[in-house]
C-alpha cells in the first residue's frame, strides 16, 4: 500500500518536472519541448487508467501513433 503511494507520487513528481521542462522548452528555442511533453503524457498514463484508456481510444492516436506502435511491435518479433 505504501509502495503504491510512493510510486504514484514519484510518477506525479516526474510528470510535473517534465511538464515544467516542456514549458521552458516552449519559451527557450534551444530546448526541445516535445520529449518533455511525451514524458508527461507517459507519466500520466501510469497514474490514471482512465486517461490511458481515453488516449488509446483517441482518434488522433488511432490515426497517427497506432500504426507506428504496431510497426515497432512487428520489428521486435523478427529475428536478427
Amino acid at each position: 500500500m505504501i509502495l503504491k503511494l510512493v510510486l504514484k507520487l514519484g510518477w506525479i513528481l516526474l510528470g510535473s518536472i517534465s511538464f515544467v521542462g516542456g514549458i521552458i522548452g516552449m519559451l527557450l528555442p534551444v530546448i526541445p519541448q516535445v520529449p518533455f511533453f511525451l514524458l508527461t503524457i507517459w507519466c500520466i498514463t501510469k497514474i490514471s487508467p482512465r486517461f490511458h484508456n481515453w488516449l488509446l481510444r483517441n482518434p488522433l492516436y488511432i490515426k497517427y501513433a497506432k500504426p507506428l506502435v504496431n510497426r515497432l511491435e512487428n520489428l521486435k518479433h523478427y529475428p536478427k
